[in-house]
């Protein structure tokens, strides 16, 4: 039931931006004094608030994140190798996006940069796109292999 992606690669990438998040929860934890804002308006002016318990909420979805790889794939007796590796891929960009969220949730407390927020937004969707890319380019390489 909770297993992890076959893939190395995704399984690695995965523990990592939990490592990260874990990291960021922490500090957030012991360093944040009062709450966290969780809400930006179109112009970058912070517009809701929250408490520290969102980062652990943003913890438990990276987590239980990494499981959800076999989700994403179809499941049949002659399953495509393209279709495990998407959905390795896809699994490790929801870790990926849950935990840059708790990553600038933390940053943006410290650092109240417009910036921040911009960039850790570029960052999740480049997940999105570039581990789906990543997986298709290994399938291919295995495949003529």
């Amino acid at each position: 039931m909770f297993r992890l992606s076959p893939i190395k690669l995704w399984r690695n990438v995965s523990s990592i931006m939990f490592l990260l998040a874990i990291i960021f929860c922490l500090i957030g934890t012991f360093t944040i004094h009062g709450n966290l804002i969780v809400h930006w308006n179109g112009g970058g002016v912070p517009n809701n608030y929250a408490g520290k318990w969102v980062l652990w909420a943003m913890l438990l979805e990276a987590f239980l994140s990494m499981f959800t790889h076999s989700s994403f794939s179809k499941k049949r007796p002659e399953q495509n190798p393209l279709s495990i590796e998407m959905s390795g891929a896809f699994s490790t960009a929801l870790v990926s996006s849950w935990s840059i969220i708790n990553i600038i949730l933390v940053t943006y407390y410290f650092y109240p940069l417009t910036a921040i927020v911009i960039i850790g937004s570029i960052a999740i969707v480049f997940c999105y796109i570039l581990f789906p890319i990543i997986a298709y380019i290994r399938n291919r390489k295995n495949n003529k292999s």
